[in-house]
């Protein structure tokens, strides 16, 4: 008897539909593109639990008769195509007829659906790929499409599912997408009875992209339209300041059919090349409307992909459109505050921290930099002006208002700077050796002292309390009396040791001596007859990783409230990743409130500033919506995944100059970990060079 068997239409069904169905935002995928086909221009989404338990996509297109309902059902049963020629000039979004059949063989669902020429209506109701039965019913113009009980007959496939926050999340990105590559069809997006997404279908693109991404990124981007070579391009780019650390915001339509293209995403990021940092990836929204017999979309099982007859004119198209529209819209930033929010104070500070000292009285005519820093954070802002001599140095406030004290005296906008007779008493602490020094028109600590004042800017506070120590930072902002506008630092206690390495064993009495840095990346370290070269951005990196580990596996929470909070702008699908890991996120020091297209930080982890808090939040946001309906990862694997990038935001960065305190405690917190070999992405933190080894290359032995 042979082996060979001929499967049955059932399993064959089954088989199909792995292909093109393995969660609930596929199922979608297919329905609102048959939507689309039907030539709808109103399409509503609604799910429940995800899509697990209940789908339905309703449209108020062309509609199907009764006879074509049971076909419509059938393996390769389409209206999209009729002859192998016409695969060649495909200008539908659907045509291999396998969606509905997919469908219905893994789910129990129900078709309604009426022509605009019928009186009647019919419903087709099928359970798990049997036979359907059908029958007249009332109906409006169009199909209504339910799904229900996805899986139930494949228990296998549906243990490999995802959280329902995820899965819900996977169906707003797609629903967004349909609704960026056809702004003249008004989509509903409605999940577990709450609208979700809402567009107008007036066929403006800016407005689609308003109502998914938010006013304020649709506001910034920019505007490309080009034609070159029969391509045409059209649709809007972020601006440089919008870039993004991940390619999430990058959305490609050809033919208004949503793709991931490869030659899209080199040509566009070749044109930011100059305007953007090598690590970030701008956004856009950009329609390449090509001949269909240039495409070929019959690649890709789930269609996500095409393959281009010729690819170097795409790349192309897509370079000089972006880089024209880039070049005609170079301009200088605009500073925009939120509604309610009150205007920065402005500062001066020196455009060179080499040159900050400057002696009270005297006339500094060198170049000065305007730094603006939101005077929302500090509740004195509102109240007199003193002059700043008039307090005594270190003397503690009569009477200051408790709610208006910093937990920390570096929170980001916060100014509490000193004099020059108190900096040198605090010298005289630190044992006379000067903090200012540095040279560097990158370094991110500016404001040490105001010219024509001598009075010290707190970023040295900051440096040298260090984000850790609590005590430290404590008695600091005890000392600020923010209720005048004289704040006034006391010396802070004897250093202890940081509450985040109480817990690590340190090594007692390390011989080590920095000798310097070079390139501005890395740091050369004589221990004992080794020479360390550490690389400080990996190693700041560790360090930032398992701190921000411990905190995790402890319930003792590091957070500094945020006088005002810091609306951080997301897609939908990303902010409902964070909601799915928000208890994990609050563990590392993070309080935040959630919005359709935004996050709210309330509080930010003790030692970042707003900036790299900012920067985690989007680096989470981005991780955790790609690593979404990754099979092969753990949640708790997922989130440490993100933890790897977010700590990468949160660090020091190569090239960069840093004040030598920084570096100080930087090699210092590594000696104390010996154990740190390698960053959260694998590269190495630190190369030894034995002396032996010099003596030999010098022919010394």
């Amino acid at each position: 008897m042979g082996k060979i068997n001929v499967l049955s239409f059932a399993v064959a069904n089954l088989i199909a539909a792995g292909e093109v169905v393995d969660r609930p935002s596929s199922v979608i995928k297919e329905l609102v593109e048959n939507s689309i086909d039907s030539g709808a221009d109103r399409i509503t989404v609604e799910i429940m639990r995800g899509g697990i338990s209940f789908m339905r996509v309703s449209d108020n297109g062309c509609g199907m008769s009764p006879d074509d309902l049971p076909v419509a059902v059938k393996r390769h049963a389409t209206s999209k195509i009729h002859s192998a020629a016409d695969l060649n000039g495909i200008r539908t979004l659907g045509f291999r007829g396998e969606a509905l059949a997919a469908i219905c063989a893994v789910s129990d669902v129900r078709i309604i659906s009426k022509t605009r020429d019928s009186d009647l209506g019919a419903i087709y109701e099928i359970h798990g790929g049997a036979n359907g039965e059908l029958s007249e019913r009332g109906a409006s113009d169009g199909t209504t499409v339910i799904v229900e009980n996805l899986f139930a007959n494949v228990p296998a496939r549906l243990k490999f599912l995802k959280k329902d926050a995820t899965e819900a999340m996977s169906v707003a990105a797609t629903v967004e997408k349909a609704a960026l590559s056809h702004p003249e069809i008004a989509f509903t997006y409605i999940s577990d009875g709450t609208v979700k997404l809402e567009t107008s279908g007036n066929g403006d693109l800016r407005s689609a992209v308003r109502a998914v991404f938010g006013k304020a990124y649709c506001d910034g981007m920019i505007p490309v339209s080009d034609e070159r070579e029969g391509i045409k391009i059209s649709g809007f780019i972020c601006a440089p300041m919008q870039v993004r650390a991940n390619r999430n915001y990058e959305n490609f339509f050809i033919n208004g059919r949503y793709i991931k293209t490869k030659t899209g995403s080199a040509a566009i990021e070749q044109a930011y090349s100059s305007y953007i940092p090598p690590e970030k990836f701008p956004g856009c929204v950009m329609r390449i409307d090509i001949s269909p017999e240039a495409v070929d979309v019959n690649v890709h099982p789930a269609k996500l992909e095409v393959k281009f007859s010729n690819e170097r004119p795409v790349f192309d198209a897509v370079y000089y459109a972006v880089r024209r529209a880039l070049t005609e819209n170079d301009r200088r930033p605009e500073l925009g505050f939120q509604a309610g929010q009150k205007m920065p104070s402005v500062s001066f500070a020196p455009q060179h921290a080499s040159d900050a000292f400057v002696p009270v009285g005297s006339s500094a005519d060198r170049g000065v930099q305007m730094n603006i820093t939101s005077s929302a954070h500090v509740a004195a802002a509102n109240k007199p002006a003193v002059e700043r001599g008039a307090a005594a140095p270190f003397e503690q406030p009569a009477a200051v208002v408790k709610s208006e004290i910093p937990d920390k005296p570096y929170l980001n906008g916060t100014r509490a700077p000193m004099n020059a007779a108190e900096y040198g008493e605090y010298l005289k602490y630190r044992g006379g050796e000067s903090v200012i020094g540095i040279d560097d028109e990158y370094t991110e600590f500016e404001n040490y002292v105001s010219p024509g004042t001598g009075y010290i800017e707190p970023e040295i506070i900051r440096i040298m309390y260090g984000g850790e120590d609590a005590q430290k930072g404590s008695a600091a902002a005890a000392s600020l009396n923010v209720s005048q506008t004289v704040p006034v630092p006391v010396p802070p206690a004897a250093p202890e040791a940081d509450k985040d390495s109480r817990d690590v064993p340190a090594k007692t009495g390390i011989d080590y001596r920095i000798v310097g840095e070079i390139f501005n990346s890395y740091i050369i370290v004589e221990k004992g007859d080794t020479c360390l070269i550490i690389d400080k951005h990996a190693a700041h990196e560790r360090q930032n990783f398992e701190r921000f580990k411990r905190r995790m596996q402890s319930s003792e929470r590091a957070t500094v409230l945020l006088a005002v909070p810091c609306d951080v702008m997301l897609m939908n699908s990303e902010v409902a990743a964070l909601e799915e890991y928000r208890a994990e996120i609050e563990k590392l020091g993070f309080e935040f409130t959630s919005s359709r297209n935004s996050v709210g930080l309330t509080a930010i982890p003790d030692g970042l500033d707003q900036s790299e808090a900012v920067g985690m939040i989007e680096a989470f946001a981005g991780v955790l919506t790609g690593s979404a309906g990754n099979v092969e990862l753990t949640h708790d694997l997922i989130f440490e995944k993100a933890l790897y990038q977010a700590s990468c935001k949160a660090s020091v960065k190569a090239g960069r100059v840093y004040p030598e305190e920084y570096i100080t405690r930087l090699v210092d917190d590594l000696m104390k970990m010996p154990d740190i070999t390698y960053c959260p992405h694998g590269r190495p933190v630190a190369f030894e060079m034995k002396k032996s080894a010099l003596d030999h290359r010098f022919k010394r032995t």
